[in-house]
């Protein structure tokens, strides 16, 4: 009797772990993992176990606050059934990273949370962390301003409930050198696009004496195709001089 209470308070109950095939996974591949259980003290019962991919991103809060919360990329489940006393059992499961994932840069960070869904108890959870790599067309466009002059000051996941993906993940650069000073920073985002991405790419000017700060925009497509093969530093340099 005692060992049914524990267990319905998660001591003793069962456990759950996910092995990743591998842990760094590019945006719009497959993550693979391996689900491990193994029995507690005495028999459960367990509905399913799940698999999130997850990350932190910002949402605003009353007034001007802001509050970290966690948003679900992708997820996936596999039903159990009973679990016997130290039983060990393992299933395979994958999942889409969605092509307009958060990439693990900066401070952005994500991670694959399991759990078991147990009737009537605490449910058991793990979590381990996961890298989302760029694509080719992301990574290009990153290296390029930083060679153009520019590095990478701050990443920041913001909640957009009217955008679907509800998310945005954006990228400020910040001058390198004196001949940049009159830039407070770029700032740019991905949206993927068939066959590449989109940049949304902003230079935001600083005031002066006699001149308002002012940010400039536009928009750019890089195709995967010719990401390699173009001077993207030269480019963006062209582009980011044009809106200053």
């Amino acid at each position: 009797m005692l060992n049914k209470v524990l267990t319905r308070l998660g001591i003793g109950g069962a456990t759950v772990d996910a092995v990743l095939d591998d842990d760094e996974i590019e945006v719009g591949g497959r993550l693979r993992a391996e689900i491990r259980i193994k029995g507690g003290t005495t028999a459960q019962e367990i509905r399913a176990a799940s698999l999130e991919l997850v990350t932190r991103c910002l949402v605003e809060g009353p007034g001007d606050s802001k509050l970290h919360s966690d948003i679900v990329l992708a997820a996936g489940e596999v039903e159990i059934g009973t679990v016997a006393p130290g039983e060990e059992m393992s299933f395979r499961i994958e999942m889409q990273v969605p092509a307009s994932a958060p990439i693990s840069i900066g401070s952005t960070r994500s991670f694959l949370r399991s759990r078991l869904d147990v009737p009537g108890a605490v449910d058991p959870r793990d979590s381990d962390a996961v890298t989302i790599l760029p694509d080719r067309s992301m990574l290009a466009v990153i290296e390029g301003i930083q060679n153009a002059g520019f590095r990478l000051a701050e990443t920041e996941v913001e909640y957009q409930p009217r955008r679907d993906p509800p998310f945005v993940q954006e990228f400020d650069f910040r001058p390198a050198s004196l001949g940049d000073f009159g830039i407070e920073e770029v700032e740019i985002a991905f949206r993927p696009v068939p066959g590449g991405v989109e940049v949304l790419l902003t230079v935001d000017n600083r005031g002066g004496v006699f001149r308002a700060g002012r940010e400039r925009s536009v928009r750019l497509r890089v195709d995967h195709a010719e990401a390699g093969r173009i001077d993207m530093a030269a480019e963006l340099r062209r582009v980011i001089d044009r809106l200053r």
